[in-house]
């Protein structure tokens, strides 16, 4: 189905699930891993029919699921979709909590090519997909290793980071050491990055978010972390064999600094994304948090930079001591190579792999996983916040926009009622941040989680998927901002610009002219030329000022020349307010001056429609300058033409009951004739002497 700018699909009547997507750009497929299928959709056309895999859980597995007390969730839920070469995708499902997986091939167009599921190739998938479909997992497959944080168990208590597949022959596990609850304890994983560390691919981590229960003493609390191991650990020779042994965490910290030192924190996590810089080892990391609090619910973004985490991974390491067992900070000796880092020739060029570790650096990371300080925003608070509202946020995703006034970042947010919020955060010139909601989308009418986005910079795309169905909506949806150039510019949306005519997606590398942004200032006065009406004394004029909204009050106020005091307009019989404008039946001298018609909606936000000089001439001043033949400002050297276009002017003028509009389609003049007409506004249009 499609409605306005967001194209839906739904899939069967009871519900699609979608718990996995997979975009890919570059051989433009989409793919969903949704209960008992997985879907082959266009993501240029959400709407068309899709090519479909039914791929269900075995019935003795349901039977058994259903046994032990389950019911929905006794599918095979699709949670793991990746590419693995150009022609195979590696799927993971639940498996009616016996989880397995398969490849599936896909090769030739969308529409009749190859895409079916090899049967040949299924095996348990267990270490590597989730036993429930609503227990938080994440994955990601490079080089032909899967990575995956998820549970080993049918219960979902432990939980476990591990890497398998790869190419022949290792292909063996590596994972946390779940017999330790310090390493990891009841964790809710959220994403997981492949990032570079240095110029030596020997030293590439994949960091990895989470949340989990920590205990401090007798304390118990939800905290969230982000770790990181080597991509070319293959575990202790003695110790922690086929078990990380360059397994560090620290704490991700996003608190609102209170003024009686007691901070607001937002302690649980619940999605990450990495926004690309131009050094591929720094991208900016994004992060949704949500309170830990039944009293007080809210929702926060906080941003860090890979520098500060890095920092904080060469910093001091925690040390359990005392009869509380709590963390403090080692300070006793470090063994070298230092624990975490990875074996390469950066560090030392006799240690070919972790096996090759001394027995004390096996050991000490064992016992001492955890970093002594925490990661920190960037701001040293969160760039954004919703609290006291009845949603809390999901997911979130992040495009960087060039307008026509800097580089901008547009975050969609995703909520639990299946509303997307989009958001531009705006640096001020006090480097202090402002973050504006432009927009607020009901994506699915039934109010639903939002379990996961994508996002398409090629076809300017977002991908939504809960279990309701998948979205498809457009990042830029300037229509919505109406159509005029104050309401575009108010806006405040680096995706959208005025053109002149109609408030459309702003194109840096357009030829278009007078685009007109200001998303820093969100000031329309500053994108208008200046706009200049004539009128003759004695005789009416009509200023035209049409709010979009129907619930607007508008004021019209005056500032006199050599005045910087701005008055009300008085009305009265002679000037006039209606519905449309203000009608002033006879010019005074007094009356000349610049009018700003303001708009006050019912919230009692107010802003400046319209702003315009009003200037007045004599009927003695029009006569002279018609028998001067040639001004500077007139161009009478067409004779006749010239001539009547003055009649035109005084015309218009003198009849303040017909449109505007047609004033302006009437008085159209060629360039270089003796006025022009600046179209700022869809109803606005004023008379400027060139």
């Amino acid at each position: 189905t499609q409605s306005g700018s967001v194209s839906l699909f739904l899939g069967p009547s009871d519900g699609l699930h979608s718990h996995s997507l997979l975009l890919d750009e570059e051989r433009g497929r989409l793919l969903l891993g949704a209960r008992d299928h997985i879907y082959l959709l266009d993501p240029d056309h959400l709407a068309r029919a899709p090519r479909k895999i039914h791929w269900p859980a075995a019935r003795d597995r349901v039977e058994t699921c259903k046994l032990a007390g389950k019911n929905l969730e006794c599918a095979n839920f699709v949670r793991v979709l990746h590419n693995y070469n150009r022609t195979h995708v590696y799927a993971c499902g639940t498996g009616a909590f016996h989880p397995s997986c398969a490849f599936i091939e896909i090769t030739g167009r969308r529409e009749d090519g190859v895409f079916q599921l090899l049967s040949s190739t299924v095996e348990s998938g267990r270490l590597k997909c989730p036993f429930d479909p609503l227990q938080p997992f994440t994955s990601v497959l490079t080089d032909q290793y899967l990575y995956a944080g998820t549970s080993s168990d049918f219960l979902g208590k432990d939980t476990t980071f591990t890497r398998s597949l790869g190419p022949p022959p290792d292909q063996h596990y590596i994972r946390t050491d779940i017999s330790e609850d310090y390493w990891i304890n009841e964790a809710r994983f959220i994403s997981a990055h492949p990032i570079a560390d240095t110029y030596n691919p020997d030293d590439d981590k994949i960091y990895f978010f989470f949340r989990e229960v920590s205990w401090e003493g007798n304390d118990k609390s939800i905290l969230s972390r982000v770790a990181r191991v080597c991509k070319n650990d293959v575990g202790g020779l003695r110790s922690l064999t086929n078990k990380w042994t360059t397994f560090l965490k620290a704490r991700l910290v996003c608190s609102i600094p209170g003024s009686d030192g007691v901070d607001t924190h937002f302690d649980e996590l619940q999605d990450i994304f990495l926004l690309p810089t131009r050094d591929g080892k720094n991208p900016v990391v994004y992060a949704v948090f949500t309170t830990s609090s039944s009293i007080f619910r809210g929702s926060a973004v906080c941003v860090y930079s890979m520098a500060d985490i890095r920092a904080v991974f060469n910093g001091p390491y925690a040390h359990k001591e005392g009869p509380d067992h709590r963390w403090v900070e080692y300070e006793g000796r470090i063994p070298y190579p230092r624990p975490g880092t990875c074996p390469s020739k950066t560090y030392d060029p006799r240690i070919k792999t972790t096996k090759d570790f001394p027995d004390e650096v096996v050991s000490f990371i064992r016992f001492h996983p955890l970093m002594y300080r925490s990661v920190y925003p960037l701001t040293g608070r969160p760039v954004f916040t919703r609290v006291r509202v009845d949603y809390t946020l999901t997911q979130i995703v992040v495009d960087r926009v060039l307008a026509e006034d800097g580089q901008y970042e547009v975050m969609f947010l995703g909520t639990d009622v299946g509303s997307i919020l989009k958001v531009v955060s705006i640096t001020q010139e006090n480097w202090s941040t402002e973050e504006v909601v432009l927009e607020e989308l009901q994506v699915f009418q039934v109010p639903t989680p939002i379990l996961s986005m994508e996002m398409s910079s090629k076809q300017q795309q977002l991908y939504v998927g809960s279990s309701e169905g998948l979205a498809q909506v457009s990042l830029s949806r300037c229509n919505l901002y109406g159509q005029a150039c104050a309401e575009c510019c108010l806006a405040r949306d680096p995706y959208c610009a005025w053109d002149g005519h109609t408030c459309s997606r702003y194109i840096p590398a357009s030829k278009r002219r007078a685009r007109r942004q200001d998303i820093k200032h969100g000031d329309p006065a500053s994108q208008f030329h200046l706009v200049v009406l004539f009128g003759v004394k004695s005789n009416s004029t009509f200023l035209e000022c049409i709010p979009k909204s129907q619930q607007a009050q508008i004021r019209w106020y005056i500032q006199r020349p050599g005045s910087e005091r701005r008055e009300e307009v008085r009305l009265d019989d002679r000037v006039v307010h209606t519905n449309r404008g203000l009608l002033i039946r006879s010019l005074h001298a007094s009356d000349a001056g610049v009018y700003i018609c303001v708009a006050q909606e019912h919230t009692h936000f107010t802003h400046t429609l319209l702003r315009l000089t009003l200037q007045l001439v004599t009927h003695g001043q029009l006569d002279s300058k018609l028998k001067l033949g040639e001004e500077p400002t007139v161009d009478l050297r067409h004779g006749t033409e010239s001539r009547q276009r003055y009649k035109d002017y005084l015309r218009v003028m003198s009849s303040p009951f017909r449109s505007l509009e047609e004033y302006c389609d009437s008085l159209w003049l060629e360039k270089g004739t003796f006025c022009r007409f600046n179209r700022c506004f869809h109803h606005f249009c004023f008379l400027s002497v060139i």
